[in-house]
This record gives C-alpha cells, structure tokens and sequence, in this order.
C-alpha cells in the first residue's frame, strides 16, 4: 500500500459482528428504485470526511422536512435507464410508456425545484438537485402528442393522417357492432347461440354458438370452448370489415410509431438533462430511505467535533431495540464517554450483563455515522469520525484454515497492531481469552500495554484483574462496569464509569440453579486475595449505585424546589397585585362612603319649607364650596417642583374687592371686606374683624 494510499475504514469481518449488514437490508425497504436498493447493498463507512458531513447534512435536512410535515412532493418515480440508452442511439425511439416515465421524472424534478426556491434553507439537499433545471419544454413537447393524464396514449390530433385513420376505425367498428348486433338477434331466435350469446377472440367480437348449430352459422370459426361444446363464430357479413379494421390498425401503428419517432428526436437534445433526473433521484432516493430510516429509529444527528471527542448518551443498539419493541421490551440505552484524556475503556462485569452488547452497540453506531446514516442517540450527545474501527468480538474459529478461537485472534491481533494508530479505535470482546487464564492473562497486559503506546482508541471487555488493575493506574485509561443488582441476582444491562466491575460469577451461578453446596465448595478453592477483591468489586458498585441514586434525589429535589421557588414568586407577585388592587378599590369605596355622609348632612339640614327658602342659601354655598374644591386640582408637592418656579393651579373662580359686600358660608353672616391677604380675606361683622378663606364667602 503507498504511503498516501488511505486504509479502507474497517473490513467485512467487523461489519458483519457488527450486524451492519442487516442495518443495510433494512435500509433497503425505505428505497423506491431498484438502483436505489442495489446502491444501498454496496454502502460502506468511510473516513472521507468530507463527503460524510455532506451526506448526514443531507439526511438531516431530509429528516427536518418530515418531522415538520413541510408539503414535499412524494418520491414517486420510474428509473429511466432504457430511455436514456434508446436516447443515446441515433437510431433509437421511445416507447409510449418511456415518454410518460421522462414526463413523469420531469414534473417530479421542477416540483423539488420549486419547492427549495421557495426554502433555500436546505442548502444541501439545492446541491443535491445543481446539475438539474427547471424546464417546462420536455413536457410541453409530450403533452402536444401525449394525453399523459387519461388515455395515456397518443392523441387523435397528434397528426393529421392519425386523426382520419382513427376516424376510419371508429366508422368499422361501428358497422361491425351494428352487423354483429343484428345477427346476434337473429339467431337468439332460432336458438343457436349458448347462454353467454357472445364472446372476444383476437379481439374480434363473435357469436357464442353451440356446437351442434355451427354448420349452420355462416361466418369464420375462431376458436372452441376447453370441453368442445361451444364455436365462437365471426358473422361471415363481418370478415370484409374485420380485415379493412386490421388495416387500419396496422396503419395506425405506423404512424404511431413514426409520430413517436419524431418526438424521440425532439427529446434527444435533452439527453443530458434526463441524466441528471436519473442520477438525481436515484441519490435522493438513498437519502429519503436514510432520512425515514431515522424517523422510524428515532435517530438524529449529534454534534460533530473535528477532534476525537465521543459523549454518546442514551444510545440505543437500533436492531437490538426493533426486536424488543415488536416484544413490548423495554430496551435498556448505553452511556459512552470517550476524548483525548481517556482513549481507552476497560469494560469489566458479569457473563450476559451487555458487555459484548456495549461494544456492538458502539461499533455499529459508529459504522452507520460513517455511512451518512444518522444514529439512535440523545441529541446533546457528540460524536466524531475516525480513521479505522476494527472488531474482534465473538466465537471467531476459522475451519478453513484450521484455526483455534485463540489462534484466531492472536492472528487478528497481529494485524491490529500492526494498523493500530492515534486516529483508530478497536472493541475487543473477552480481551485476551482463550488460553490459560494466567498465561493469557500475562499476554493479553503486554498487548495492552503495546495499544497505550501507539495512542490509539480502544474499548475492550475483559475478566482479568490485571488489566482493570493496569487500566486504573495508566494515564489515559479508564474502567467501566455493567451493573448487577445483587439482591434480584439480575444484571441491569447498563454501563457505569469510572470503576471497574465484579463478574458475580457465583451470583450468576446461583441464579442459573447451582446448588449452594457447589458454590460454597467454590468459594472456599478461591484465594483470599481474589475473594476479597471480588467481594470488594461488588460492595463498591452498589456503593456507587446508592451514592447516584442519593445524587439523583438531591438534585432532583433541589429541582422541585427551584420550581416550587418560582411558584411561590409568581403567587407572590399575583397577591401584591391583588392587594394593589383591593387596596384601591378600598380607596374608591371610602371616597363614596364619605361623600355620602356630607350629602347625608347636606340633606338634613335642607328646609323644604318654601316660607323658609332663604335659610337653604348658605346651605347652596357650601354644596358649591364642596364640588370646587373637589374639582381643583392638588398641589404638587414634590422636591423637584418646590425647586422650580411656584405656581398655583388653583385660581380663585369670582374676583373680591375692597368695599365689598359679602356673606359668610355656612352661617347668616354678612360683612364689609375691609381688606385681602392672598387666599385670605378680612371681613368686618358688626364692627368685628374676621378673618375668613375666599372661598367661604360670597359676594352680595
């Protein structure tokens, strides 16, 4: 391989562990077109990044228009392959169902087109349709010769010499019917013909005659029943017509044929252009099948990060998923957390507790991003490409070649190796089983050890302590656990980080009916070492487990508060406003209260007596008094307006002079105003000097 040659993504081995391949095949159903559908089984992850942002930009685009109901022409459409060959040939003609295929490809496009030119937004999927254009004349050439809506056929007017023929063969085959019709009368009557009268052979109308009467039926035998008891007869008054009708026919198919010639050469000229339809709408077809994969699976893009930067959350294996939910199962999502400070996860805990289903569960995912295809994840997660992924998971024996399980992957190890580089990234199941738990494990540390050091990513399962040991203490590594719920001897199918995990290999044994007698017997052959480090294992992942669930708790509790916090400053805010309101409503209320209490006084000391009208004058002076004041307007009393110049909104309604003659309100009283100081006057009462507000008196 030259050293600029790029190494393919990964190798079929991995993919078919992975179950790509079935991904493909379901992918398959989505797709309209054969070409699609072929297209779709040869589809590889690649690490042309370029090419895959491009693709996923794509199907989410696709994807948005579906989940928002957006009017998108359906995908709808015949391939136009044998057209575009017959176009290609100067000799070639279409048929009459090849022109219906290009008209039908040809609205279909200028649908797309107009479509994005009215949401240009979906810059992708415009590139998507660049090589095509909007054109009205390919379709305009057909619909002049081609009723494409009803008849699907050619047009009577299409040519002069079509429309006489036409017109000919509707003459015959009336005189046909009509001769036809009265032979068919006739022999009713004699009782020639059998219960169903009449029949079609070769397209002709005959005369359903029984077999007995056919000598005596003039006209051309065509055909019998299976059982021989029926003649189906031409009417001999028939046969001249039939063979001018099959001349005509024959006419007509000449110049149907020469009409569709000439229509072949006016459509040639945009042989390019119906390329480009074919083209086109086979690789929207991919991306549409893409696009309603991922609604069905849930699926979206996650962000994408140039650097290698992995947080996947809430990833769903998507085959694993469609199987339990056909089941009503519940399908239990992963966590998966990987970047530059931490490339490499050890994955430790029981048989059958999803070890080998995380690494699959990742590994596809993975593939499937590197196809263009949009994956089952929580949208806050990220992802990012990689140069290589390469697997190694399950009971791989090679009888070809004679092969151990062991031997098998010592060879696959070997060339991982060999590959193995900072932009790669393995999944190795049972890391370093096979052989002799010791030896293996011993082997299996060196190679770990051998993966650190080329930088490289990796997620393997293992139940070696020495390497969840070498993974605790080595920069860059990390240990994960599935969890196992001791109590219920049940595994949980999730994975935590951060610690390694027990393999509860006598809890599962005890689960799976071994008696206690032979577990005990176990226990008691185990080290003291390993007893206490298994026992330590499995106290510090429920430990872990309570710790979580009493985060999870507080911070769901400080959750509810907050929110309950929110409640009580919004019902805060709703009481004052209340309060506000009552407040001056109860302002209003007293205004009213008190105003009613001087027209109270008001009203009692009215005299209605008319001999005493004079005694209600002063009565009349404070009423006046009263709405006067009530219509003035207040002082201003506020800082900035004692800074400012004075002035009085309050202007005195009748002008009072020196001299004059004056009464009192509220009393009999009258005077001399004697003289005037501002709002006051001094008025002169029987030789008394009374001091009295301008508005209490008034003039005589």
């Amino acid at each position: 391989m030259s050293p600029n040659t790029k190494r393919p993504f990964t190798d079929e081995q991995t993919l078919k562990e992975l179950q790509f391949f079935e991904v493909l095949n379901y992918l398959k159903t989505f797709a309209v077109s054969e070409s699609a559908q072929n297209k779709i089984s040869k589809i590889q992850p690649s690490n042309s990044f370029k090419n895959l942002r491009i693709d996923l930009l794509r199907t989410k685009e696709r994807l948005d228009i579906l989940q928002r109901r957006m009017a998108f022409p359906a995908l709808s459409y015949e391939e136009l392959i044998n057209e575009i060959m017959f176009l290609g040939k100067d000799d070639g003609v279409l048929t009459l169902e090849g022109f219906i295929r290009i008209y039908s490809a040809s609205a279909l496009i200028n649908s797309y087109l107009d479509f994005f030119d009215h949401n240009p937004r979906f810059t992708e999927l415009i590139k998507l349709f660049e090589s095509c254009y909007l054109t009205l004349d390919i379709n305009a050439s057909i619909e002049k010769i081609i009723d494409v809506r009803q008849t699907k056929n050619i047009k009577d007017d299409a040519t002069p010499a079509l429309a006489k023929i036409r017109h000919d063969i509707r003459q015959i085959r009336q005189k046909i019917n009509r001769n036809f019709d009265r032979e068919l009368r006739r022999l009713l009557k004699e009782g020639f013909l059998a219960e169903t009268h009449e029949s079609f052979v070769a397209n002709r109308r005959v005369l359903s005659v029984q077999s007995t009467y056919k000598r005596r039926v003039p006209g051309s035998i065509l055909g019998t029943s299976k059982t021989g008891s029926l003649t189906f007869i031409e009417p001999k008054v028939n046969e001249p017509l039939s063979y001018e009708l099959d001349c005509l026919l024959d006419d007509e198919r000449s110049e149907m044929y020469r009409i569709l010639k000439g229509l072949t050469h006016t459509i040639r000229h945009y042989l390019p252009l119906i390329e480009a339809y074919q083209n086109t709408l086979v690789s929207f077809d991919i991306i549409n099948a893409k696009a309603r994969m991922a609604a069905n699976m849930e699926a979206i893009l996650p962000s994408l990060q140039n650097t290698h930067t992995l947080d996947l959350k809430n990833a769903f294996h998507p085959l694993l998923r469609s199987h339990n939910d056909s089941l009503q199962k519940k399908t239990i999502p992963q966590q998966l957390r990987l970047n530059e400070a931490c490339r490499m996860l050890v994955i430790s805990g029981p048989n059958a507790g999803g070890k080998s289903l995380t690494l699959k569960t990742f590994g596809l995912l993975q593939s499937m991003l590197q196809a263009g295809m949009l994956i089952p994840v929580h949208p806050d997660s990220t992802a990012c490409f990689f140069d290589q992924l390469y697997s190694d998971i399950g009971d791989n024996q090679s009888i070809e070649n004679e092969l151990s399980t062991y031997s098998y992957r010592l060879k696959r190890m070997k060339y991982f190796l060999q590959i193995f580089d900072a932009k790669s990234i393995l999944l190795l199941d049972e890391f370093g089983s096979g052989s002799d738990p010791e030896l293996g494990a011993a082997l299996a540390e060196v190679f770990f050890n051998r993966l650190a050091e080329k930088n490289g990513f990796a997620i393997l399962t293992t139940h070696y302590s020495s390497i969840k040991n070498r993974a605790t203490e080595m920069e860059g590594a990390m240990n994960g656990a599935m969890r196992f719920d001791v109590s219920s001897l049940a595994p949980l199918y999730e994975l935590e980080l951060g610690l390694p995990g027990s393999s509860f290999t006598f809890e599962v044994a005890q689960k799976m009916g071994i008696d206690k007698q032979s577990i005990t017997e176990a226990k008691k052959r185990l080290g003291a070492d390993a007893k206490a480090l298994n026992g330590l294992l499995g106290t510090l992942q429920q430990d872990k487990r309570y710790l979580q669930k009493m985060t999870d708790e507080y911070r769901n509790a400080q959750e509810r508060m907050q929110e309950e916090l929110e409640e009580l400053k919004a019902q805060k805010e709703a009481y004052n406003q209340k309060a506000k309101q009552l407040r001056i409503q109860n302002d209003e209320q007293t205004k009213w209260i008190t105003l009613g209490q001087r027209f109270e006084k008001y009203l009692e000391r009215f005299n209605p007596n008319p001999k005493k009208r004079l005694e209600n004058d002063g009565l009349f002076d404070d009423i006046r008094s009263f709405f006067i004041k009530s219509k003035t307007k207040p002082k201003n009393h506020s800082k900035k307006a004692a800074k400012g110049p004075k002035e009085t909104n309050k202007k005195p309604l009748v002008i009072i002079q020196i001299g004059q003659k004056v009464r009192i309100s509220g009393s009999k009283q009258t005077g001399i105003v004697d003289s005037i100081h501002k709002n006051t006057a001094n008025v002169l009462v029987n030789s008394m000097k009374i001091s009295v507000p301008i508005d209490k008196i008034t003039i005589l």
